[in-house]
């Protein structure tokens, strides 16, 4: 018999099996249940299958229709390593071996797991739910659950197995600003402080995440704070996963947790105040202590003081914590565009001062949504992000090296605005390639809030952090693979029609899915044509005077203030034959497939809710319509700026109160969009969207800036009444923010 025709008996002889399954199993040593990593798994494994299943879902029952087969625990071996830490000369962070793999065996529907750790057959565990049997945990709060009735699915896989692309992968929650978990975290007595924790905790297990930190603030309860944060990191500890907590030496920005304040604030040395934080810190079990070098982003000088204090930090963890590894970061800001506050201009890094430490771990950080490859990325002052990319080439010779990258950036570019920019997607997913090919051991993302769908972004990359490989083929990725895999799931599932799932032309002989082709749009628009510059909304330092102004997110070359004060007629002609038309082109370009708006009064949608979708649906769909509309609040501002000006030039009357009403009725729009989002926030609005008296040094939660859409209207009334500055009609206190005031 050929191996084509016994493959093929095999499948029909699954197939006429999978519609009469009446009880599944997962079969297993009693040590399996005795384990905490696996224990949790299993019970949380049996009741996902018991919500999409008809017949009973069991533990070690050999008559079962369908068995999943634990390793025997011969084949585990904790002390198996990663490869990622051989061949180096530098201490290195190790975790288990994890990889893991599913085989059919025979003609039955038995599935065999191999892994060489716990941490692997968790891993394992959940791997098969969500890759193979439809499940998906794209949310901490939500999970879609297929509904299988009495067939098991898998009908054409004899060999599948999944191998992590980085030994360490996981995510860095940014609570020196005001997330959905800033407070669970960082006080002990919040509602429901620790479950919002461990919610999180399982969704990273169960997305095959191993690592986890958070910013420690300056303002927690010092007696009670310890026991709830030990709490926390020993459930953790019992998933597997690997937990770490970001400080500074001394950063005096957003109300970060010093290892030493200055001399008017303490009469304590430095390096007493340092070691007496360190063993505070180290009453509880970290993994790792991830610690900000500089004083404030944008400043440097002084580095040989801090780096005698950080050497000491490193002699009391080698003596007393020697599990415990210190890690710092390197930020986007370079070296040339750094001020210098106290002591001399140094470089922040080279061969020689790293060497010094190399038991310290470092981490490449880059920010927004672009690669650290790509020719344009206009953030912090760089024309790219590329000075990052040879820094961790070289880094990756000296000690262990991480990539940093974000999902989110909060304040006045994307979620806060609100725009949910999907070019995330592509550039997250281009970076994995690069660190894959460059063999970086760790990826850490730093996440800034999951609302209107920004769970997608960090759901997608903790996916893509595992390589797979189905009857030997590995399989191929691409940005928008996982949404509209959940799409059709649903609609299989459901019945119900998203259009997520409807192929559009795009080019000559070419059809892409309606997120794939929104993703084309905005990648065109944003990045390409550079409009991303006119949609992000000015911060503080954009609008401070000449050599203050530092620009830390893309904004225009030219200012709205310059435009509506001093503009020239040929200013103003270019700015119209570009900025201009391409905004209106942006925001008008995809109406047609946002299926739930209906035209009124071209350009401007009426908003209505499609109940036909989920809630998951309409997220992503509000957030893509909310950057078109975005989009058109920029083109009539602009448009009223512009002609406001021209007639000042030409001195002749100008009737552009309506240009301005057309704005303020696409804001009115948009805010139906806003109201409509909050009913489904997966997290209470008090806590999230809201005037919120926190530990921050914002006194609202991170969506709080979306409720009234304040960046919107703020560009109405300066535009209005041609004022400019920091502080006009602004939420934020800049001088609690750098630190100057509590």
């Amino acid at each position: 018999m050929t191996k084509q025709v016994s493959f093929f008996l095999l499948l029909l002889f699954s197939y006429l099996n999978s519609t009469a399954t009446t009880s599944i199993s997962i079969n297993g040593d009693k040590a399996y249940w005795d384990n905490p990593i696996t224990a949790t798994t299993l019970d949380d494994v049996k009741a996902l299958l018991q919500q999409s299943f008809i017949c009973p879902v069991e533990f070690n029952n050999t008559k079962a229709d369908v068995i999943l087969q634990l390793p025997a625990l011969s084949e585990l071996n904790p002390n198996l390593k990663s490869r990622a830490g051989e061949g180096h000369d530098y201490p290195y962070f190790s975790y288990p071996l994890h990889n893991y793999g599913w085989e059919r065996s025979g003609a039955n529907q038995i599935f065999k797991l191999s892994a060489t750790s716990y941490q692997g057959v968790s891993f394992g565990l959940y791997g098969l739910l969500q890759e193979k049997l439809g499940f998906a945990f794209y949310h901490p709060r939500e999970t879609y659950i297929p509904n299988h009735g009495s067939r098991w699915p898998i009908e054409t896989i004899l060999y599948w197995e999944a191998k992590p692309v980085f030994d360490k992968k996981g995510f860095h929650l940014h609570t020196q600003h005001p997330l959905e978990l800033t407070e669970p975290l960082l006080d002990q007595d919040f509602p429901g402080a620790l479950n919002s924790v461990k919610e999180y905790i399982n969704w990273l297990v169960r997305n095959g995440q191993n690592y986890f930190e958070f910013c420690l603030l300056e303002n927690i309860d010092r007696k009670k704070w310890p026991t709830h944060a030990k709490a926390f990191v020993d459930y953790a500890h019992s998933r597997g996963i690997l937990v770490g907590v970001d400080f500074s030496l001394h950063m005096i920005q957003q109300k970060t947790f010093q290892m030493y304040l200055s001399p008017t604030q303490s009469l304590q040395s430095k390096e007493k105040q340092v070691l007496k934080n360190l063993e505070w810190l180290m009453q509880i079990d970290w993994d790792l202590l991830n610690m900000e070098f500089a004083s404030a982003e944008f400043v440097g000088g002084n580095r040989s003081k801090k780096e005698a204090l950080r050497l000491k930090m490193i002699a009391w963890l080698s003596e007393h914590k020697p599990s415990t590894k210190l890690m710092g970061r390197q930020h986007i800001v370079k070296h040339d565009n750094e001020q210098v506050v106290t002591g001399k201009k140094e470089f922040q890094w080279d061969s020689t001062s790293t060497a010094l430490d190399r038991k310290r771990g470092i981490m490449a950080h880059t920010v927004m949504f672009y690669d650290m490859t790509e020719e344009n990325a206009p953030v912090y002052q760089n024309k790219n992000q590329r000075h990052q990319f040879e820094f961790l080439k070289e880094q990756l010779k000296i000690r262990e090296t991480w990539y940093y990258p974000e999902s989110a950036y909060w304040v006045t570019f994307d979620n806060s605005v609100p725009m949910l920019l999907l070019p995330y997607l592509t550039a997250r997913l281009n970076d994995i390639d690069t660190c894959e090919a460059y063999q970086v051991p760790g990826h850490l993302t730093f996440s800034s809030g999951w609302e209107w769908g920004y769970w997608l972004i960090d759901w997608s990359i903790a996916r893509w952090s595992w390589n797979q490989w189905e009857n030997g083929n590995k399989l191929a990725y691409s940005a928008a693979m996982y949404i509209n895999g959940l799409n059709a799931n649903y609609k299989a599932s459901k019945g119900s029609i998203f259009d997520a799932t409807k192929v559009l032309p795009l080019n000559s002989g070419s059809t892409y899915s309606e997120i794939e082709y929104i993703l084309f749009q905005q990648s065109h628009f944003l990045k390409v044509e550079n409009l991303i510059k006119w949609l992000t909304a000015m911060s503080i330092t954009d609008e401070l005077p000449k050599g203050m102004n530092n620009e830390f997110h893309p904004r225009p070359p030219i200012s709205y203030k310059y435009l509506q004060r001093k503009a020239s007629i040929a200013e103003i002609t270019k700015i119209r034959s570009t900025v201009w038309r391409k905004l209106y082109e942006f925001a008008t370009k995809s109406r047609d497939i946002n299926l739930y708006t209906s035209r009124i009064n071209p350009p401007i949608w009426k908003y209505r809710v499609d109940t036909t979708l989920t809630f998951w649906q309409n997220d992503l769909r509000d957030g893509y319509t909310m950057t078109n509309f975005r989009a058109l609040h920029r083109y009539y501002t602009l448009d009223y700026i512009l002609a406001k000006r021209s007639a000042k030039i030409n001195h002749k009357p100008c009737n552009c109160d309506s240009l301005l009403d057309k704005a303020v009725a696409v804001r009115q729009q948009a805010q139906l969009i806003v109201n409509e989002r909050e009913k489904h926030y997966r997290y209470p609005l008090s806590s999230i969207a809201s005037k919120l008296k926190g530990h921050t040094s914002y006194d609202f939660g991170y969506l709080y800036p979306v409720h009234s859409l304040q960046f919107w209207y703020r560009e109405e009334e300066q535009a209005r009444h041609n004022r400019y500055g920091p502080l006009y009609k602004t939420l934020f206190n800049p001088f609690k923010i750098i630190g100057l005031v509590d």
